[in-house]
């Protein structure tokens, strides 16, 4: 019994001996006065405390200091310094820039920096002490649910670590070729002004998707496709679609200017909620399908060498073969009679032009007899881009000339439309199918004043303009002696205005009618901002409409990640393939109308 003691008593001393040399063996910044992080951040956007240099401490969350990472490490303050306020974060950047600091999560740091702010993010940098006080340290995860209440809960996130225990909805993912990222949010979300009418509205509905979105980013610096594909499991037959969900994840709230991110800490488990859809059947006998399709700037060369680059569209030969192969997929798996097509290069109708391409391409592939519409003019309008319609012979037969408007704003604006009369072969019954491209929300007037300036009600910039082009569209067909005879019209395009937008409503007031409503009033052709919502529509005449069986879109492209676009899908990446699938950022309209 006493040896045992005695032998208890020395274990014990030893063990406190050895506490005490591993306490004098600690680095000198371990026992310095710190700074809290909540007191670095503070309650507003930019730090109290910006541009002084001092020590503070936390926990290591995250670690990404290779070149190509983000350049540093993230902690969070230690239960002991957490000042209990919701307004302040308990979470900090470490910029380590060239030096690389060998930390581990879960270690405590003390760390002597300058509180800095680069692109809007509260950080240290110009670091001169990094000290591991401790190690295998726990730490906290806020649990956070999209949507946001207000911006400043983000700001108050910054840098910290959080858990989102909710299903996730991708929303879209332009950014995911060049940064690495995507969006998410709660539900699906719409342009406003594709279900609201702009003004009050529309503004406040914005401003809550804006509060639903979070960035899902790749915890890179700069984009790597090849990293990006890898993480996300991405080829070209496992796409990442906006519709699809993620399970819940963690991650670090970051912020690079006015975006917050989220830099996940877990596996990304995306469920397939929105499946690719297959080709479309071909329409019903005695049915006539039209459709509209902006090809994304299908040019295939300067002049009869076909040399690149060109004005707009791919960059060299090798790029346009895999834009032409997706095109060409797209075009013959729609089954149209007659599309009006968008964004064509506006080369003539010589044998070396887009438009024959295209065509004597489509007749190859489908074995049918396509053509195209050819105007009297050599060209459509002076742009680099027209309109254009292409039809099936078997099917349909133009009748007359092909009509255009070239007065203001088709001429300088909006592109000319292209107007052509059709007879369906099983009918001596005509229909009028006009092609519009009408004037984009970019490139907005620098003048506040110019009634062309974005009003600030949804529409963006150039609404005047595009409500013209309606108004000056609508007359025109009206006013033609041949066109005016002919009550069954189809006016379709990429118009560049949502569904409660000034343009379609004006349409809609002449007699026109968005028959796609009477099927899926979720439909949209386009993702923008994360936010889906149709640019692209089909309207037709009141005598038209009870004929209409079936209108819908074809989710091809507007659901489907960029980097599947032909200039970033190359041959030697797992993501392309010659199909459908994100040959255009617009989807294709179609309706099915019966003779």
């Amino acid at each position: 019994m006493n040896n045992q003691r005695i032998t208890t008593i020395t274990i014990g001393i030893l063990l406190t001996f050895l506490s005490a040399c591993a306490q004098l063996n600690q680095p000198p910044l371990c026992d310095s006065t710190i700074t809290p992080i909540n007191k670095i951040q503070g309650a507003a956007a930019i730090s109290p405390l910006l541009n002084e240099q001092l020590t503070t401490r936390g926990i290591v969350t995250a670690t990404w200091q290779a070149q190509n990472e983000l350049q540093g490490f993230f902690i969070r303050s230690p239960q002991a310094d957490d000042d209990q306020d919701p307004t302040t974060s308990e979470g900090l950047f470490i910029h380590t820039a060239d030096t690389p600091h060998t930390v581990n999560v879960g270690d405590l740091v003390y760390v002597t920096g300058t509180v800095a702010e680069t692109n809007q993010m509260t950080q240290l940098t110009a670091l001169t002490q990094v000290a591991v006080c401790q190690q295998k340290q726990s730490f906290a995860y806020t649990e956070v649910q999209l949507p946001f209440t207000q911006q400043s809960d983000l700001e108050a996130l910054e840098g910290m670590p959080i858990r989102l225990n909710q299903p996730l909805v991708v929303n879209g993912h332009y950014r995911l070729a060049r940064h690495g990222q995507f969006t998410v949010a709660h539900e699906r979300l719409y342009t406003p002004t594709q279900h609201l009418k702009p003004g009050a509205a529309a503004a406040e509905r914005a401003a809550q998707n804006q509060l639903a979105q979070l960035i899902i980013d790749d915890n890179l610096s700069v984009a790597n496709p090849t990293t990006i594909a890898q993480r996300l499991q991405l080829t070209a037959s496992q796409p990442i679609r906006s519709g699809d969900t993620l399970a819940p994840l963690t991650g670090i709230i970051n912020q690079q200017h006015d975006h917050y991110q989220l830099q996940p800490t877990s596996a990304i488990e995306i469920s397939t909620s929105n499946p690719r859809p297959t080709a479309l059947e071909p329409p019903a006998t005695n049915t006539i399908r039209v459709a509209a399709f902006n090809v994304l700037n299908y040019f295939n060369g300067e002049g009869a060498e076909k040399t690149f680059p060109t004005k707009r569209g791919a960059r060299n030969k090798q790029e346009f073969t895999r834009q032409h192969e997706k095109i060409i997929a797209a075009l013959s798996q729609l089954n149209a009679d007659i599309i009006g097509l968008l964004e064509i290069e506006n080369d003539g109708y010589a044998p070396h032009s887009a438009i024959v391409e295209l065509v004597t391409a489509l007749r190859d592939v489908t074995g049918k007899p396509w053509d195209f519409i050819k105007p009297t003019s050599s060209k459509l309008g002076s742009d680099q881009i027209t309109n254009g319609i292409i039809y099936r012979s078997d099917k349909v037969t133009p009748q007359g000339e092909a009509v255009t408007v070239n007065e203001y704003p088709f001429n300088t604006r909006s592109r000319p439309p292209l107007i052509q009369r059709f007879s369906p072969h099983n009918t001596v019954e005509n229909i009028v199918v006009a092609v519009n491209h009408f004037k984009s929300k970019g490139s907005c007037p620098k003048n506040a004043a110019d009634a062309n300036a974005d009003r600030g009600d949804g529409q963006g910039c150039w609404n005047q303009v595009r409500v013209q082009s309606a108004k000056l569209l609508a007359d025109a067909i009206d006013a033609h002696p041949d066109l005016r005879r002919y009550p069954l019209r189809v006016l379709l395009g990429d118009f560049n205005a949502y569904a409660q937008e000034d343009p379609i409503q004006v349409l809609l007031e002449r007699g026109y009618y968005n028959r796609i409503d009477a099927f899926d009033t979720q439909a949209y052709t386009y993702v923008f901002n994360a936010q889906a919502g149709s640019l692209d529509h089909i309207l037709v005449s009141s005598n038209l409409a009870p004929r209409v069986v079936y209108q819908a879109v074809w989710h091809i492209n507007a659901d489907e990640p960029s980097v599947m676009q032909y200039q970033y899908a190359t041959p030697d990446t797992p993501w392309y393939a010659p199909t459908p699938y994100r040959s255009s950022d617009h989807d294709p309209v179609y309706a099915d109308i019966q003779f």
